[in-house]
């Protein structure tokens, strides 16, 4: 029933202007409480409604915003919006996601915090559902961090995996799961570590020497940490209150020597579900991406092994997109990417060999 519907169903509801009561009478009460019956079992029957509801009950994240791409692209220059994020750097890359997404998914729901975890919501119940994680594509870094960061802007854009969520995001908007996005650097905060090494140190990685000009204060680290609790917190929110068919964790790596053009990272992954991503490794040779491997250089992170522990039997593997497939030093190829996005799509229309 139509908003519209509903209002013309049950007015007049006389309002006295000399009283705080409303005077309904007995046969639109009756009405109204049909209404509403049916609005609460719509949400109780909508995983979306459940989650949204889980997030702000336990309180961990915080303010939060929801609504639809279409919403949030209309009031992209509003003052509410711009104030919502932990400062206005973060704000602009969410308003070009924003400005890219729409017209075309308007549609779409999304859930986004003050430092820039977003999920979007196109979950079709009884339809193959992905969850698709895209945690290295963001290059946000907080201004009072980046003073303290050691190493540039450059630097960081060739460890980050820039863009990579424009490449994978289709897996999700153009046919059905979650996609959670993340704007947050990975030198502010690695969610694909565990907690203890989630924030770098001098030498933590192998390709970084140091980091710090001057070390984080105990706040400053506290902080930090507890958008690192906000993620494995809506992840696992997610799980309990969705289905999903394939958990995708989504990267891009380094140019290098024996570095393949796509690798699948498959170390977390049950035995059941192995010819199921040898197939789709067949069809990435078969349109002609000539160098696909298993677990080159990396076999999966700690979001796959944080998984994995609670879910055993889930289908879940990474893929990391070699660099030079869509990028030259530090710039972006729209046109290249989106060859690439289209051929991903293609390798989701799962055959088993």
């Amino acid at each position: 029933m139509r908003l519209k519907d509903i209002y013309e169903t049950i007015s007049p509801i006389v309002i006295k202007p000399y009283s705080d009561h409303l005077h309904i009478s007995l046969s639109k009460r009756f009405i109204m409480f049909q209404v509403m019956n049916k609005l609460v079992k719509t949400i109780e029957e909508d995983p979306y409604f459940n989650f949204i509801a889980i997030l702000k009950s336990y309180k961990i994240l915080g303010r939060i915003l929801s609504g639809t791409v279409y919403e949030f692209y209309r009031d992209r220059n509003r003052l509410y919006f711009k104030n919502f994020f932990f400062d206005r750097d973060l704000w602009k890359l969410v308003k070009e996601d924003l400005e890219w997404l729409y017209p075309k998914y308007k549609h779409i729901r999304m859930t986004i915090t003050k430092r820039g975890l977003i999920i979007y919501d196109n979950y079709q119940k009884n339809n193959f559902n992905v969850l698709l994680l895209t945690v290295h594509s963001g290059s946000w870094v907080p201004q009072i961090i980046d003073k303290k960061l050691s190493v540039s802007k450059a630097y960081r854009r060739r460890e980050e995996d820039i863009d990579t969520h424009r490449i994978y995001s289709n897996l999700v908007l153009n046919k059905s799961g979650i996609w959670i996005d993340n704007k947050q650097s990975r030198f502010v905060v690695d969610f694909n570590r565990k907690l203890q090494r989630a924030i770098y140190s001098n030498n933590s990685e192998e390709w970084l020497d140091v980091i710090w000009k001057e070390q984080l204060t105990k706040h400053e680290s506290g902080t930090i940490l507890s958008s690192y609790r906000e993620f494995y917190f809506t992840l696992a929110r997610l799980l309990d209150s969705f289905r999903f068919n394939i958990i995708f964790d989504a990267h891009s790596m380094k140019n290098k020597p024996g570095r393949p053009d796509i690798s699948f990272g498959t170390n977390q992954i049950p035995k059941f579900y192995m010819p199921i991503v040898r197939s789709m490794k067949s069809k990435l040779i078969s349109i002609g991406y000539n160098n696909v491997m298993f677990n080159t250089p990396y076999g999966g992170g700690y979001i796959l092994e944080f998984l994995s522990s609670k879910f055993p039997d889930i289908f879940i593997f990474s893929m990391e997109i070699n660099k030079k497939l869509y990028m030259k030093k530090v710039y972006t190829f729209k046109r290249k990417m989106k060859k690439i996005s289209k051929d991903l799509e293609k390798i989701f229309d799962i055959e088993v060999e």
